[in-house]
């Protein structure tokens, strides 16, 4: 990838020589692919690729090929993308109470709220999956396979979770899968809530996980205990604590 960056920046940059090359030249190419009008990356694919030509030029250097680093006013630039939409406590206490008219859309709300999971991972959720033995602790085995096996874990659930997840399997006849339909029809059962709340923000899984994690950090448990339980990958976690400690500080 770092080789690809480096061939994109040399397309950009094709009418110019290696020693012509200025830090504005560089700030002009990372604004095209930050901007929406542009290429619209993601943050953390625009950050490789800055570390990808400050290595490059580095290097160049290195051998003597230019005398002078364009790069070095990038050392410290960190690109930022916006902040992700996450649900005050007020917003909550309206989706809940809004939700809890059908346990189908109970049980959705409280699974990405309370355990922070993903799509991906809820529809692979069965039966066997939930442990209601103990009703007031109730707990939940997220389970992958293949490669995936490391994300496997068990969550604590509310006990809240019991009564609605009782009702939700006798009203709409769950045999095995928890959630047999698709990832599309998902997506319009939160958009229906959505339209029933009235709340503004995006309402989705994602905006829900965030959530998660958010109050979670702000009632004072640790990030490295949060993205275990999320199952966020390590090489994800250094931007990801940025941006939730962002999510969570109080007004400027």
């Amino acid at each position: 990838m770092y080789m690809g960056d480096v061939r994109e920046l040399s397309v950009y940059l094709k009418n110019k020589k290696v020693k012509e090359v200025s830090s504005h030249d560089l700030q002009q190419w990372i604004g095209g692919l930050i901007s929406p009008n542009g290429k619209g990356l993601e943050r953390k694919t625009v950050n490789r690729k800055v570390s990808a030509i400050i290595t490059y030029f580095l290097w160049l250097q290195g051998l003597g090929v230019i005398t002078r680093d364009p790069t070095l006013s990038l050392n410290n630039a960190r690109i930022q993308s916006p902040l992700p939409d996450y649900l005050y406590e007020n917003e909550i206490e309206i989706l809940t109470r809004e939700a809890s008219h059908d346990p189908r859309m109970y049980l959705l709300v409280l699974l990405f709220l309370d355990t922070g999971i993903k799509s991906n991972e809820l529809f692979l959720l069965t039966k066997a999956h939930v442990d209601t033995s103990e009703s007031y602790n109730p707990e939940l085995w997220i389970k992958h396979t293949g490669k995936q096996t490391k994300k496997d874990r068990k969550v604590a659930l509310p006990a809240r979770f019991t009564a609605v997840y009782s009702e939700y399997l006798e009203k709409y006849m769950i045999e095995d899968k928890l959630f047999p339909f698709t990832d599309r029809f998902m997506r319009m059962i939160f958009e229906e809530l959505k339209q029933k709340t009235g709340i503004e923000k995006e309402l989705t899984p994602k905006t829900l996980r965030h959530t998660h994690v958010v109050r979670a950090y702000k009632r004072g448990e640790d990030l490295d205990s949060i993205f275990e339980r999320i199952a966020l990958a390590p090489d994800s976690r250094q931007e990801a604590e940025e941006m939730y400690r962002r999510l969570a500080s109080r007004g400027i």
